[in-house]
């Protein structure tokens, strides 16, 4: 095919695009034969890939292109939409169904969707509140559930100082996997504090706050996230499980 001059930073060599992965190139090859169909021109898929990539600079992402299909896969979605081919609901219970494969699939197995798997679109997607700036505009800013800050200051997670490392890029997985960004936020932050305890996180929902440390591990990060969805699935605040009762510490003194 031609075109390729008109996308931006597409990595490639001399015989044309390059992957990191199948899905990649499953992605590159869905825009390609949809353009050809007529769904959308060529011009209009470079524009959305334009546009979805200039709004991950504006917003602070590496521009070193490893995030490229990701943006790629975005402004696909977002154009399949536009044009009618499916809807909001349907694409995101297809992702919740595949997300929810992958999470229950041994390791070297083929990923399959279970059967019978349903998640409900309305229970992931909190409402929207349209809020005054100082200037007088209204913008349409999400209602969430919760807020979940990771201290990742000038102790947490630095084994140089004899603390124990951060899974990090665990809490951002599987905040994304699990699809919760449109009920809970995630925000990996300065120094929380307490120091000693190392490893703490801030969990608030629905006007609750518990501070929990020693969240050093993978599997302690799903413990997390599972607490989390439990009183997602409940629509309420319930105590912690016993997995992450042990780590919860009081930060605030209380009234008198």
């Amino acid at each position: 095919m031609t075109g390729f001059e008109d996308l931006p930073d597409l990595p490639r060599d001399a015989d044309g695009p390059v992957f990191a992965e199948p899905w990649q190139a499953q992605a590159f090859a869905m825009a390609v034969r949809l353009s050809a169909q007529g769904v959308f021109t060529w011009k209009e898929w470079a524009e959305a890939l334009a546009s979805e990539l200039a709004a991950a600079v504006e917003q602070g992402e590496p521009d070193d292109g490893t995030e490229y299909y990701q943006h790629w896969l975005a402004a696909l979605e977002k154009l399949v939409l536009s044009k009618g081919l499916l809807d909001v609901p349907t694409l995101f219970e297809r992702k919740e169904a595949w997300a929810d494969a992958y999470r229950h699939t041994p390791h070297g197995q083929p990923v399959q969707l279970r059967p019978g798997f349903r998640v409900s679109y309305q229970y992931r997607q909190s409402p929207m509140n349209r809020v005054a700036r100082a200037d007088g505009s209204k913008w349409p800013i999400r209602v969430h559930d919760g807020h979940l800050f990771v201290c990742h200051g000038c102790c947490c997670g630095r084994p140089e100082k004899g603390f124990p490392a951060l899974p990090l890029e665990s809490f951002k997985r599987q905040w994304k996997q699990r699809g919760l960004r449109r009920r809970f936020h995630l925000t990996v932050s300065g120094c929380l504090g307490p120091c000693p305890l190392a490893n703490v996180i801030l969990l608030q929902f629905r006007g609750h706050s518990l501070w929990f440390h020693s969240i050093n591990s993978e599997s302690d990060v799903g413990l997390v996230y599972d607490y989390v969805e439990d009183m997602l699935q409940q629509g309420r605040f319930v105590e912690p499980p016993e997995g992450l009762a042990g780590r919860r510490f009081e930060r605030w003194l209380e009234e008198g």
